[in-house]
Order: C-alpha cells, then structure tokens, then sequence
C-alpha cells in the first residue's frame, strides 16, 4: 500500500493506493499519528485504487475512525471499489464512516 495525503481548512483526505494488509501496519501508524494530530473537520479515505482490504486493514481503519470520533471529526470513505464497498459494509462500517 502507498497512501498520500491532501489537506485543506476543511479536510484531510487520504489516498489508499494498492492492496491494504496487515504488513502496512507501521505506515498506517504515520498516518494514525496524523489524524491525531489534525485540525479538519472531516477525515476522508478515498480507496478508489485500493483493490482490497483484510481483516488487519479493516482494524485500522476502526482505530482510525475511534480516533477522529473522539474528536468529533467526520469520517468518510470515497470511491471504494464495488468488492472492498461490499467487504466493508457487510463488516458494518457504516457506523465508522460515512460512503461516498
């Protein structure tokens, strides 16, 4: 998995490039980091080119969702693909994030 980040006063927006697993634990840390420390209202992964999520992936993206709630930050996941949607709807993350 590569992720980069855009940001703006009203947003931070993380793109997922590539397969999401267990071994991009210590990147995802960086990024957990940063959403610990963010200002923006909103918090956004776009997974348009993440062809798929595990288990593991999927717990992080719970952390991350815990993290930014505390903090009353809205969460949103954009342009999943259809298979990585499904896997994460069926796992009721509609109650982390907000699909777009």
């Amino acid at each position: 998995m590569d992720v980069t980040v855009k940001t703006s006063k009203n947003e931070r927006a993380y793109f997922v490039k590539g397969v999401f697993s267990a071994g991009d634990e210590d990147r995802f840390y960086d990024v957990f980091l940063q959403i610990r420390a963010m200002t923006e209202p909103c918090l956004a992964f776009d997974l348009s080119l993440c062809p798929s999520v595990d288990p593991a992936a999927m717990g992080m993206l719970v952390v991350a969702a815990q993290e930014a709630a505390r903090r009353n930050i809205a969460r949103v996941i954009r342009r999943a693909p259809a298979s990585v949607r499904e896997v994460l709807q069926s796992a009721g993350f509609e109650k982390f994030y907000v699909f777009q």
